[in-house]
Protein backbone atom coordinates (compact mmCIF):
# COMPACT_ATOMS: atom_id res chain seq x y z
CA UNK A 1 0.00 0.00 0.00
CA UNK A 2 1.32 3.17 -0.86
CA UNK A 3 2.28 5.29 2.20
CA UNK A 4 -0.29 8.21 0.58
CA UNK A 5 -3.26 6.16 0.81
CA UNK A 6 -4.22 6.95 4.58
CA UNK A 7 -6.82 9.56 5.66
CA UNK A 8 -6.20 12.91 8.02
CA UNK A 9 -8.90 14.70 8.91
CA UNK A 10 -9.11 17.80 7.47
CA UNK A 11 -8.58 20.93 9.00
CA UNK A 12 -10.54 24.04 9.22
CA UNK A 13 -8.63 27.17 7.44
CA UNK A 14 -7.25 29.44 10.34
CA UNK A 15 -5.44 32.82 9.74
CA UNK A 16 -2.15 32.92 11.58
CA UNK A 17 -2.42 36.09 13.50
CA UNK A 18 -5.84 34.37 14.94
CA UNK A 19 -4.37 31.36 16.26
CA UNK A 20 -1.74 31.85 19.11
CA UNK A 21 -0.52 28.31 18.59
CA UNK A 22 0.11 28.64 15.18
CA UNK A 23 2.05 32.17 15.58
CA UNK A 24 4.09 30.62 18.25
CA UNK A 25 4.96 27.56 16.33
CA UNK A 26 5.49 29.93 13.16
CA UNK A 27 7.97 32.60 15.23
CA UNK A 28 9.70 29.41 16.56
CA UNK A 29 10.62 27.73 13.70
CA UNK A 30 11.65 30.46 12.09
CA UNK A 31 13.82 31.40 14.97
CA UNK A 32 15.11 27.95 14.61
CA UNK A 33 16.25 28.08 11.14
CA UNK A 34 17.42 31.90 11.85
CA UNK A 35 20.10 30.02 14.61
CA UNK A 36 20.79 27.19 12.30
CA UNK A 37 21.92 28.93 9.72
CA UNK A 38 23.97 31.87 11.22
CA UNK A 39 27.29 29.58 11.26
CA UNK A 40 27.46 29.18 8.09
CA UNK A 41 29.28 32.50 6.92
CA UNK A 42 31.91 31.34 9.41
CA UNK A 43 31.77 27.88 8.07
CA UNK A 44 33.21 28.89 4.57
CA UNK A 45 36.17 29.73 5.86
CA UNK A 46 37.27 26.31 7.04
CA UNK A 47 39.33 25.35 4.16
CA UNK A 48 41.53 28.60 4.79
CA UNK A 49 41.56 27.11 8.48
CA UNK A 50 42.71 23.54 7.81
CA UNK A 51 45.70 24.87 5.07
CA UNK A 52 46.81 27.41 8.56
CA UNK A 53 47.12 24.22 10.58
CA UNK A 54 48.99 22.42 8.25
CA UNK A 55 46.42 20.91 5.71
CA UNK A 56 47.78 20.24 2.39
CA UNK A 57 45.78 20.96 -1.00
CA UNK A 58 45.32 17.45 -1.66
CA UNK A 59 43.92 16.97 2.36
CA UNK A 60 41.65 19.92 2.21
CA UNK A 61 39.52 18.03 -0.66
CA UNK A 62 39.79 15.04 1.04
CA UNK A 63 38.27 16.55 3.76
CA UNK A 64 35.64 18.65 2.03
CA UNK A 65 34.33 15.40 0.19
CA UNK A 66 33.96 13.39 3.43
CA UNK A 67 30.43 15.03 4.34
CA UNK A 68 28.77 14.61 0.51
CA UNK A 69 29.70 10.78 1.03
CA UNK A 70 28.66 10.38 4.36
CA UNK A 71 25.49 11.91 4.37
CA UNK A 72 24.51 9.32 1.67
CA UNK A 73 25.40 6.51 4.49
CA UNK A 74 24.27 8.32 7.72
CA UNK A 75 21.82 10.37 7.20
CA UNK A 76 18.75 8.27 6.09
CA UNK A 77 18.77 5.86 8.81
CA UNK A 78 19.00 8.30 12.02
CA UNK A 79 16.09 10.59 10.47
CA UNK A 80 14.37 7.92 9.90
CA UNK A 81 15.08 6.49 13.22
CA UNK A 82 14.15 10.04 14.80
CA UNK A 83 10.62 10.67 13.06
CA UNK A 84 9.63 6.78 14.15
CA UNK A 85 10.17 7.67 18.10
CA UNK A 86 8.92 11.21 17.88
CA UNK A 87 12.66 12.65 18.68
CA UNK A 88 13.01 15.00 16.08
CA UNK A 89 13.06 18.42 17.41
CA UNK A 90 15.24 16.48 20.46
CA UNK A 91 17.72 15.01 17.70
CA UNK A 92 18.28 19.33 16.35
CA UNK A 93 19.37 19.59 20.17
CA UNK A 94 21.59 16.46 20.83
CA UNK A 95 23.06 16.77 17.05
CA UNK A 96 23.87 20.57 17.25
CA UNK A 97 25.92 20.35 20.96
CA UNK A 98 27.37 17.40 19.45
CA UNK A 99 28.54 19.05 16.35
CA UNK A 100 30.22 22.01 18.27
CA UNK A 101 31.45 19.90 20.54
CA UNK A 102 33.07 18.02 18.14
CA UNK A 103 34.77 21.36 15.97
CA UNK A 104 36.87 22.21 19.14
CA UNK A 105 38.79 19.56 18.70
CA UNK A 106 40.55 21.39 15.65
CA UNK A 107 41.98 23.35 18.41
CA UNK A 108 44.40 20.62 19.03
CA UNK A 109 46.12 21.40 15.75
CA UNK A 110 46.05 17.58 14.98
CA UNK A 111 47.66 15.43 12.50
CA UNK A 112 46.56 14.33 9.02
CA UNK A 113 45.04 10.81 10.90
CA UNK A 114 43.35 12.83 13.56
CA UNK A 115 42.00 15.89 11.39
CA UNK A 116 40.32 13.08 9.28
CA UNK A 117 38.84 11.60 12.57
CA UNK A 118 37.23 15.03 13.77
CA UNK A 119 35.71 15.44 10.40
CA UNK A 120 33.90 11.93 9.92
CA UNK A 121 32.90 12.60 13.49
CA UNK A 122 31.77 15.86 13.09
CA UNK A 123 29.73 15.43 9.55
CA UNK A 124 28.21 12.29 10.89
CA UNK A 125 26.61 14.97 13.57
CA UNK A 126 26.21 18.00 11.56
CA UNK A 127 24.49 16.79 8.62
CA UNK A 128 21.21 15.55 10.70
CA UNK A 129 20.70 19.19 11.48
CA UNK A 130 19.27 20.55 8.63
CA UNK A 131 17.75 17.07 7.81
CA UNK A 132 15.89 17.38 10.71
CA UNK A 133 15.23 20.98 11.11
CA UNK A 134 13.42 20.59 8.08
CA UNK A 135 11.26 17.40 9.10
CA UNK A 136 10.20 19.27 12.46
CA UNK A 137 9.16 22.41 9.90
CA UNK A 138 7.14 20.25 7.65
CA UNK A 139 5.44 18.54 10.98
CA UNK A 140 4.33 21.99 11.64
CA UNK A 141 3.18 22.91 8.19
CA UNK A 142 0.80 19.61 8.30
CA UNK A 143 -0.23 19.71 12.23
CA UNK A 144 -0.73 23.85 12.15
CA UNK A 145 -0.87 25.06 8.31
CA UNK A 146 1.95 27.38 8.91
CA UNK A 147 3.97 28.66 5.87
CA UNK A 148 6.75 26.98 4.94
CA UNK A 149 8.40 29.40 2.52
CA UNK A 150 7.83 32.37 5.04
CA UNK A 151 10.08 29.96 7.96
CA UNK A 152 12.59 28.78 5.62
CA UNK A 153 13.48 32.62 4.97
CA UNK A 154 15.49 32.97 7.75
CA UNK A 155 17.75 30.46 7.32
CA UNK A 156 18.56 32.35 4.29
CA UNK A 157 18.73 35.38 5.85
CA UNK A 158 20.82 33.80 8.80
CA UNK A 159 23.35 33.04 5.68
CA UNK A 160 23.68 36.19 4.16
CA UNK A 161 24.21 37.94 7.39
CA UNK A 162 27.02 35.40 8.62
CA UNK A 163 28.86 35.65 5.37
CA UNK A 164 28.65 39.70 5.59
CA UNK A 165 29.56 39.29 9.13
CA UNK A 166 32.12 36.72 8.95
CA UNK A 167 35.23 38.22 7.24
CA UNK A 168 35.08 41.17 9.31
CA UNK A 169 34.91 38.80 12.98
CA UNK A 170 37.92 36.81 11.46
CA UNK A 171 40.05 40.19 10.50
CA UNK A 172 39.98 41.19 14.68
CA UNK A 173 40.00 37.34 15.76
CA UNK A 174 42.24 35.47 13.37
CA UNK A 175 41.05 32.50 11.26
CA UNK A 176 42.80 30.53 14.10
CA UNK A 177 39.40 31.40 15.86
CA UNK A 178 37.05 29.57 14.13
CA UNK A 179 36.47 26.56 15.82
CA UNK A 180 35.52 28.86 18.52
CA UNK A 181 33.13 30.93 16.92
CA UNK A 182 31.13 28.04 14.82
CA UNK A 183 30.72 25.89 18.31
CA UNK A 184 29.41 29.23 20.09
CA UNK A 185 27.19 29.55 17.42
CA UNK A 186 25.96 26.01 16.99
CA UNK A 187 24.53 25.88 20.22
CA UNK A 188 22.27 28.79 19.33
CA UNK A 189 20.11 25.66 17.37
CA UNK A 190 20.42 23.72 20.67
CA UNK A 191 19.21 26.00 23.14
CA UNK A 192 16.12 27.11 20.67
CA UNK A 193 14.77 24.13 19.48
CA UNK A 194 14.05 23.07 23.15
CA UNK A 195 11.57 26.41 23.55
CA UNK A 196 9.12 24.16 20.60
CA UNK A 197 6.84 21.58 21.28
CA UNK A 198 7.88 18.29 20.62
CA UNK A 199 7.33 16.85 17.72
CA UNK A 200 5.86 13.46 19.13
CA UNK A 201 2.77 15.78 20.88
CA UNK A 202 2.50 18.36 17.84
CA UNK A 203 -0.66 16.67 16.65
CA UNK A 204 -2.15 12.54 16.91
CA UNK A 205 -0.34 9.93 15.25
CA UNK A 206 -2.02 9.41 11.71
CA UNK A 207 -2.91 6.39 10.02
CA UNK A 208 -0.07 4.96 7.50
CA UNK A 209 3.68 3.38 8.02
CA UNK A 210 5.75 3.34 11.28
CA UNK A 211 8.27 5.87 9.53
CA UNK A 212 10.92 3.80 8.28
CA UNK A 213 12.76 5.49 5.14
CA UNK A 214 12.13 2.37 2.85
CA UNK A 215 8.16 3.16 3.73
CA UNK A 216 9.14 6.18 1.28
CA UNK A 217 10.05 4.48 -1.39
CA UNK A 218 6.50 2.83 -2.06
CA UNK A 219 5.07 6.13 -2.94
CA UNK A 220 6.06 6.70 -6.61
CA UNK A 221 4.98 10.22 -6.65
CA UNK A 222 6.82 11.30 -4.29
CA UNK A 223 10.24 9.65 -5.39
CA UNK A 224 9.46 11.05 -9.21
CA UNK A 225 9.40 14.84 -7.02
CA UNK A 226 12.67 14.07 -5.44
CA UNK A 227 14.44 12.83 -8.28
CA UNK A 228 13.39 15.82 -9.95
CA UNK A 229 14.58 17.88 -7.11
CA UNK A 230 17.96 16.64 -6.72
CA UNK A 231 18.21 17.44 -10.41
CA UNK A 232 17.45 20.74 -10.60
CA UNK A 233 19.70 21.50 -7.87
CA UNK A 234 22.60 19.50 -9.06
CA UNK A 235 22.20 21.30 -12.26
CA UNK A 236 23.92 24.16 -10.76
CA UNK A 237 27.22 22.40 -10.07
CA UNK A 238 28.52 23.86 -12.94
CA UNK A 239 28.15 27.62 -12.06
CA UNK A 240 28.70 26.97 -8.41
CA UNK A 241 32.09 25.50 -9.39
CA UNK A 242 33.14 28.02 -12.50
CA UNK A 243 30.94 31.17 -12.49
CA UNK A 244 32.86 32.79 -10.52
CA UNK A 245 35.78 32.16 -13.04
CA UNK A 246 34.00 32.45 -15.67
CA UNK A 247 32.83 35.97 -14.65
CA UNK A 248 36.60 37.32 -14.17
CA UNK A 249 37.46 35.79 -17.43
CA UNK A 250 35.42 38.58 -18.72
CA UNK A 251 36.68 41.20 -16.50
CA UNK A 252 34.11 41.77 -14.24
CA UNK A 253 35.47 43.16 -11.02
CA UNK A 254 35.88 41.06 -7.90
CA UNK A 255 33.05 43.64 -6.44
CA UNK A 256 30.46 42.98 -8.87
CA UNK A 257 31.19 39.26 -8.53
CA UNK A 258 29.94 39.59 -4.97
CA UNK A 259 26.67 41.80 -6.33
CA UNK A 260 26.04 38.89 -8.89
CA UNK A 261 25.77 36.21 -6.18
CA UNK A 262 23.99 38.87 -3.11
CA UNK A 263 21.41 39.50 -6.16
CA UNK A 264 20.80 35.26 -6.35
CA UNK A 265 20.21 35.04 -2.70
CA UNK A 266 17.69 38.27 -2.35
CA UNK A 267 15.45 36.55 -4.92
CA UNK A 268 16.08 33.11 -3.16
CA UNK A 269 14.78 35.18 -0.19
CA UNK A 270 11.69 36.47 -1.89
CA UNK A 271 10.86 33.54 -3.49
CA UNK A 272 10.57 31.43 -0.28
CA UNK A 273 8.56 34.57 1.50
CA UNK A 274 5.74 34.52 -1.57
CA UNK A 275 6.30 31.22 -3.06
CA UNK A 276 3.51 29.29 -0.86
CA UNK A 277 1.20 32.11 -1.13
CA UNK A 278 1.71 32.13 -5.14
CA UNK A 279 1.17 28.62 -5.18
CA UNK A 280 -2.32 28.16 -3.46
CA UNK A 281 -3.80 25.15 -3.13
CA UNK A 282 -2.44 23.68 -6.56
CA UNK A 283 -0.16 20.74 -6.42
CA UNK A 284 3.16 21.86 -5.48
CA UNK A 285 4.96 19.44 -7.77
CA UNK A 286 4.15 22.28 -10.34
CA UNK A 287 6.79 24.26 -8.15
CA UNK A 288 9.71 21.70 -8.83
CA UNK A 289 8.41 21.66 -12.57
CA UNK A 290 8.93 25.18 -13.01
CA UNK A 291 11.87 25.39 -11.21
CA UNK A 292 13.30 22.89 -13.55
CA UNK A 293 12.00 24.86 -16.65
CA UNK A 294 13.85 28.10 -14.98
CA UNK A 295 16.74 26.44 -14.68
CA UNK A 296 16.59 24.76 -18.29
CA UNK A 297 16.32 28.63 -19.59
CA UNK A 298 19.16 29.90 -16.98
CA UNK A 299 21.75 27.41 -18.38
CA UNK A 300 20.65 27.87 -22.02
CA UNK A 301 21.42 31.87 -21.59
CA UNK A 302 24.64 30.97 -19.41
CA UNK A 303 25.75 28.78 -22.47
CA UNK A 304 26.41 31.67 -24.60
CA UNK A 305 28.70 33.81 -21.84
CA UNK A 306 26.30 36.34 -21.61
CA UNK A 307 27.70 40.39 -20.59
CA UNK A 308 27.05 41.47 -17.49
CA UNK A 309 24.06 43.36 -17.96
CA UNK A 310 21.89 40.01 -19.06
CA UNK A 311 24.15 38.54 -16.24
CA UNK A 312 22.40 40.56 -13.49
CA UNK A 313 18.65 39.55 -15.21
CA UNK A 314 19.64 35.57 -15.16
CA UNK A 315 20.75 35.79 -11.26
CA UNK A 316 17.54 36.72 -10.17
CA UNK A 317 16.07 33.52 -12.25
CA UNK A 318 17.75 31.86 -8.88
CA UNK A 319 15.05 32.42 -6.93
CA UNK A 320 12.99 29.99 -8.91
CA UNK A 321 15.68 27.50 -9.98
CA UNK A 322 16.86 26.84 -6.31
CA UNK A 323 14.06 27.86 -3.92
CA UNK A 324 11.14 26.80 -6.34
CA UNK A 325 12.41 22.82 -6.25
CA UNK A 326 13.41 23.59 -2.26
CA UNK A 327 9.78 25.29 -1.46
CA UNK A 328 8.21 22.60 -3.73
CA UNK A 329 9.87 19.29 -2.35
CA UNK A 330 9.11 20.43 1.01
CA UNK A 331 5.48 20.72 0.22
CA UNK A 332 5.23 18.12 -1.65
CA UNK A 333 6.94 16.02 1.42
CA UNK A 334 4.01 17.93 3.55
CA UNK A 335 1.14 17.14 1.49
CA UNK A 336 1.73 13.22 1.03
CA UNK A 337 3.50 12.08 3.87
CA UNK A 338 2.36 11.05 7.48
CA UNK A 339 3.82 12.89 10.48
CA UNK A 340 5.51 9.78 11.19
CA UNK A 341 7.34 9.13 7.73
CA UNK A 342 8.50 12.84 7.51
CA UNK A 343 11.95 12.79 9.06
CA UNK A 344 12.16 9.25 7.06
CA UNK A 345 11.36 11.57 3.50
CA UNK A 346 13.75 14.08 4.43
CA UNK A 347 16.35 11.85 4.84
CA UNK A 348 16.11 9.95 1.71
CA UNK A 349 15.75 13.23 -0.09
CA UNK A 350 18.80 14.81 1.50
CA UNK A 351 20.50 11.25 -0.04
CA UNK A 352 19.79 11.60 -3.37
CA UNK A 353 20.30 15.39 -3.20
CA UNK A 354 23.67 14.50 -1.57
CA UNK A 355 24.46 12.55 -4.56
CA UNK A 356 23.05 14.33 -7.08
CA UNK A 357 25.62 17.39 -6.33
CA UNK A 358 28.76 15.51 -5.67
CA UNK A 359 27.95 13.92 -9.12
CA UNK A 360 27.56 17.01 -10.97
CA UNK A 361 30.12 18.88 -8.40
CA UNK A 362 32.62 16.09 -9.74
CA UNK A 363 32.03 16.10 -13.16
CA UNK A 364 31.66 20.16 -13.80
CA UNK A 365 35.27 20.21 -13.94
CA UNK A 366 35.43 17.88 -16.94
CA UNK A 367 32.35 19.00 -18.87
CA UNK A 368 34.49 22.87 -18.09
CA UNK A 369 37.66 21.46 -19.82
CA UNK A 370 35.26 20.94 -23.02
CA UNK A 371 34.21 24.79 -23.26
CA UNK A 372 31.46 26.80 -21.21
CA UNK A 373 28.42 26.07 -23.96
CA UNK A 374 29.04 22.30 -23.57
CA UNK A 375 29.01 22.32 -19.28
CA UNK A 376 25.49 24.67 -19.63
CA UNK A 377 24.31 23.05 -21.86
CA UNK A 378 24.81 19.65 -19.67
CA UNK A 379 23.25 21.20 -16.59
CA UNK A 380 20.82 22.29 -19.02
CA UNK A 381 20.31 18.73 -20.23
CA UNK A 382 19.99 17.43 -16.97
CA UNK A 383 16.93 20.25 -15.70
CA UNK A 384 15.07 18.95 -18.82
CA UNK A 385 14.95 15.77 -17.58
CA UNK A 386 13.83 16.68 -14.22
CA UNK A 387 11.02 18.69 -15.82
CA UNK A 388 9.33 15.31 -17.27
CA UNK A 389 10.20 13.70 -13.74
CA UNK A 390 8.02 17.10 -11.84
CA UNK A 391 5.49 17.54 -14.73
CA UNK A 392 1.87 17.27 -11.99
CA UNK A 393 0.11 13.98 -12.91
CA UNK A 394 -2.53 12.48 -11.07
CA UNK A 395 -3.67 8.52 -11.96
CA UNK A 396 -7.01 7.33 -11.88
CA UNK A 397 -5.86 5.42 -9.13
CA UNK A 398 -4.62 8.41 -7.21
CA UNK A 399 -8.23 10.43 -7.81
CA UNK A 400 -10.12 7.59 -5.94
CA UNK A 401 -8.12 6.04 -3.10
CA UNK A 402 -5.60 9.12 -2.50
CA UNK A 403 -7.00 11.75 0.19
CA UNK A 404 -3.46 13.24 0.49
CA UNK A 405 -3.73 14.04 -3.10
CA UNK A 406 -6.84 16.90 -1.93
CA UNK A 407 -4.78 18.31 0.48
CA UNK A 408 -3.50 22.33 0.46
CA UNK A 409 -0.24 22.77 1.38
CA UNK A 410 -1.62 24.07 4.70
CA UNK A 411 -2.95 20.42 5.22
CA UNK A 412 -6.64 21.78 4.35
CA UNK A 413 -8.91 20.15 1.83
CA UNK A 414 -9.18 21.65 -1.52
Amino acid sequence: MAMTQCDTPAATPIPAGADPARRGLTIGVSGLYLALYLHYGFFTFIPLYLKKTGATAAEIGVLLAIPLVLRVLTVAPVSAWAGRHGRVRDGVTVTALASAAIILLLLGEPEHAGRVAVVIAFSMMWDQIPVLTDAYAVMAVRSHGIDFGRVRVWGSIGVVASSAAAGWVFGLTGIEALPWLVALILVLPALTAPLLPPDRKMAPPEPGPAGKWRDVLVDRKLMLAMGATALVMGSHGVLTSFGAIQWDAQGISTGTIGMLQALAVSAEILAFWFGTKLLGQRDPSLLICIAAAAAVLRWAVMATNPGIEILFAVQLLHGVTSTGAILGMMLVIATRVPMQSSAAAQGLNAVLLGVALAAATAGSGLLWSYGISVAYLAMAGLAAIAVLLAWPRRSPAETRDDPFETLSVSGDKA
